[in-house]
């Protein structure tokens, strides 16, 4: 297997799952078409916004953000991959395992809807029951599919994705693991790369080399690009602000986290640490050891069946007794991970739906105070039958600079 990544890579070919593993996704998905009563489904791709999926069952990379992709799978029989660049083909069938790649010229939505009819035909599924895996489709694309199906019946089920992996195997294990690793490994740089009078910018790409050598992926393979965001200013209600890189200077005074999401392999991984520029005064120590109670609280919430909402009060609670309820993070406080970077269940206030055993989760007790400072601890755990395991080994102690 090693030498089969090594040769792959050095073709400039990402990796793929061993073959049995790639049997064991399409049965996956087609069971889960069938205990829905459908007789295929189409699955949509695209650059660095929805290529989580097509990868997962199919091995195919988009080259570039704008690339787009169809994964055609009948309930049995060949399945077909479609994708829009000519000069991608060879590419593509270097990198995927299905049964046939057919390019169609770019834009051009006549030759889509042609490619998309054929394909449907040859897998059986014209006059079939058809379930789209993707409910953010281009109107051309929607088009296309519903021109092409329209001797049956279109449904949009976009938690046969979520329901896939759910139900992670021992390489996901693997491979999400080496994600961690790799991230260990840029965590360790981040407490070295901050220093008064560096800028936001210098941080982020000591961190950034530091993760390239460890293997992560960059731009065209994953839903969100492997990053590192340095939230310095630390004034507004998030972490999430339009710059990463900025030549924003680090100050004296200022406690605040960084973000940082590693792609390795088509595996994600998502964790957060505080940094405070100079020794904390009284109010951010206090910031900082509430995050960190509400982060040993969440954890120790997390198993089977619990549902997104609770993990999520558990959070919560301990912010209220610290008087920081009202400085929550405004996204969520957690959210589920692996083979994509977020599908439910998330963990947020209104989340009903249960974590179950093998399922990958990030908990991101966040606080903001803007004027004063903003504190983040974030992990990936796996949720395993017999307790949860923290997969980050980096220390989450408050790195003073």
């Amino acid at each position: 297997m090693g030498e089969e990544r090594h040769r792959r890579r050095a073709a400039g070919v990402p990796p793929g799952p061993p073959p049995a593993e790639r049997t064991r996704r399409l049965r996956a998905l087609r069971g889960a078409l069938q205990d829905r009563g459908l007789d295929g489904a189409v699955v949509y791709g695209s650059g660095p916004t929805h290529p989580d999926a097509v990868r997962y069952l199919s091995g195919y990379v988009h080259p570039f953000p704008r690339a787009r992709s169809l994964l055609v799978v009948p309930a049995s029989g060949p399945t077909v991959l479609v994708i829009d660049r000519e000069w991608h083909r060879e590419a593509a069938r270097a990198m995927t395992w299905v049964d046939g790649v057919r390019a169609v010229p770019e834009r051009d939505a006549g030759a889509l809807s042609a490619a998309v009819e054929a394909a449907l035909a040859d897998c059986g599924l014209t006059d079939g029951r058809l379930g789209v895996v993707d409910d953010d489709l281009p109107a051309a694309v929607l088009e296309a599919i519903s021109t092409a199906g329209s001797g049956g019946d279109t449904a949009f089920v976009p938690e046969l994705w979520w329901d896939l992996v759910a139900a992670p195997t021992d390489h996901d294990v693997r491979g999400v693991r080496s994600a961690a690793e790799a991230a260990d490994a840029g965590l360790a740089t981040l407490a070295s790369a901050c220093r008064p009078g560096r800028s936001e910018r210098e941080v982020c790409f000591d961190v950034l080399a530091e993760l390239a050598a460890a293997g992560a992926e960059f731009r065209h393979g994953a839903a969100v690009s492997t990053h590192v965001d340095v939230g310095a200013y630390a004034r507004s209600e998030s972490n999430l602000q339009p710059f990463v890189h900025t030549e924003t200077p680090l100050e004296r005074g200022e406690m605040f986290w960084v973000d940082l999401i590693v792609c390795r392999d088509g595996y994600y991984v998502d964790c957060d640490r505080t940094v405070s520029i100079g020794e904390p005064n009284a109010a951010q120590r206090t910031i900082y050891e509430a995050c960190a109670a509400m982060y040993e609280a969440m954890v120790e919430a997390v198993e089977p069946g619990v549902t997104g909402r609770a993990v999520w009060r558990a959070g919560h609670d301990v912010a209220a007794e610290y008087g920081y309820e009202d400085h929550l993070n405004g996204v969520y406080l957690g959210h589920t991970t692996g083979s994509t970077v977020s599908v439910p269940p998330f963990v947020a206030p209104e989340e009903t739906r249960t974590l179950a055993a093998g399922q990958f989760l990030n908990v991101e007790p966040a606080i903001h105070v803007p004027g004063t400072g903003s504190a983040c601890i974030e992990n990936t755990l796996f949720v395993g039958s017999e307790g949860t395991t923290v997969l980050n080994d980096a220390p989450t102690d408050l790195i003073v600079a």
